[in-house]
């Protein structure tokens, strides 16, 4: 079984949503680790096109100036190959919550086609409400603690001396 993330556009009504719902597969994408900067491109993750053109180029120029051997280096980016490759759907997620996708659950499935069966038929006996673009704000101060002045650094909450 596989895991997939339902991501549904946000600021649309229900059925709309639901129309333009994207399944993301978690797991090893074996085309992102083969094409890299290729398959970004054609899955409209310009940012992570650019990101991983970057990296491959200062481990590449990284290599160069420090007279690593050529067998080293093609290692080196055999590994950041398999990084995008494992990190593929976390790509494809961060680009859809760009274009503004709100996060709509995940379904365990054998393949994508089966996964829309069970997401849509879940959807028609629980129709998802309207999304918006913007999660609601965490209430009160980050971490739940409440706001004081004397604020503690550290695993101990006070001083005791010996």
């Amino acid at each position: 079984m596989r895991l997939f993330t339902v991501h549904l556009p946000a600021l649309t009504g229900p059925q709309k949503a639901l129309e333009g719902a994207v399944f993301v597969r978690d797991g090893f994408h074996f085309w992102a680790f083969l094409l890299g900067v290729f398959w970004c491109l054609w899955r409209g993750l310009w940012v992570a096109a650019i990101a991983v053109l970057l990296a491959a180029a200062a481990l590449y120029g990284i290599g160069r100036a420090l007279h690593v051997a050529p067998g080293t280096q093609l290692l080196m980016q055999l590994v950041l190959a398999l990084l995008v490759g494992l990190e593929a759907g976390n790509l494809q997620r961060f680009g859809l919550r760009r274009r503004g996708y709100m996060d709509g659950g995940s379904v365990a499935a054998h393949d994508r086609n089966e996964a829309e069966d069970i997401y849509f038929h879940r959807a028609a006996t629980n129709p998802p409400e309207a999304l918006t673009a913007v999660p609601p704000a965490p209430q009160g101060p980050a971490g739940g603690r409440p706001k004081g002045g004397d604020e503690v650094v550290g695993l101990f909450p006070e001083y005791r001396g010996r």
